[in-house]
């Protein structure tokens, strides 16, 4: 949708959205624990060892589901271009995005399949995601368990690029502050380079800004909002490749495209997050 049709768009009343959004919230938080109580033990009885491919799926069909909902309910709006033809979307890759919102990990994971991710380890010991995501095919971040370390993330990542899946890498590990990206963790340039699979940089917008650091469920903007997929040049890493000096220009390609998205704000009254 152009941004044109998207301005002309109906928008609820922002009372409505809010309760909109709350009522997706409270099927993903409070369906998660009975999907995995419930459905999962079925699943994993009719599919034996590809279990957690098939729960990973379904898991993929749910989030893509509460984002298509968001969207025919008015309550976000969805600009998702496929990415970059360079890249094999068949064959192990390691997707890399900003993380500007609550919900970044929905929009991307329900948009790609079969897309897996480094969580945050809290996440893996929630009472209500923790057994749903330990029975699919992601990957638990550091902070999951007492023996879980970044060092021992490194390793798992690179062994799931190898077993044939995709991995998405939030490198900031947290949301973006509304002036600046956090400081880019290595793992996702050094699992890729380890692992021979190539990069695959998007730059995530939500224009303009919700569900961020300074932005709660609450506080909805007066227009839509919108998730807008930007893509950034494809990574190839050669034999040999220097996972140090690719990081660094990776995060340098974000610092630049995030300060081209905040300067046309400078003399607006919107937030510095709007572009982001």
């Amino acid at each position: 949708m152009s941004e044109t049709s998207a301005s002309r768009r109906f928008v609820w009343p922002r009372w409505v959205r809010v309760a909109l959004m709350a009522w997706l919230f409270a099927i993903f938080f409070f369906g998660s624990p009975l999907l995995a109580l419930f459905v999962l033990p079925l699943v994993a009885l009719v599919s034996g060892p590809r279990a957690k491919d098939r729960a990973t799926h379904l898991l993929h069909l749910g989030m893509k589901g509460i984002m298509r909902t968001a969207k025919l309910f008015g309550i976000v709006d969805l600009e998702l271009p496929a990415p970059p033809s360079e890249v094999d979307l068949s064959k192990p890759y390691v997707l890399v995005s900003n993380h500007p919102s609550f919900i970044d990990m929905l929009v991307i994971l329900g948009t790609f399949s079969p897309l897996t991710c480094v969580t945050n380890g809290r996440w893996w010991k929630h009472w209500a995601l923790g057994r749903l995501l330990r029975a699919t095919n992601y990957v638990a971040g550091p902070g999951a368990g007492a023996e879980s370390d970044e060092t021992d993330t490194l390793t798992k990542m690179v062994a799931q690029l190898e077993r044939g899946l995709p991995l998405l890498v939030f490198p900031e590990g947290q949301r973006s502050l509304p002036d600046r990206l956090r400081r880019f963790r290595r793992g996702a340039v050094e699992a890729a380079v380890r692992a021979k699979v190539p990069i695959l940089p998007l730059y995530l917008v939500v224009d303009p800004p919700y569900l961020t650091k300074t932005i709660p469920l609450w506080r909805p903007p007066a227009r839509l909002p919108t998730y807008r997929f930007e893509w950034m040049a494809p990574i190839l890493p050669s034999e040999g490749a220097d996972a140090r000096a690719l990081h660094e220009s990776l995060e340098e390609a974000y610092e630049a495209r995030f300060e081209a998205r905040r300067a046309p704000q400078a003399g607006s009254r919107e937030p510095l997050q709007a572009r982001v």
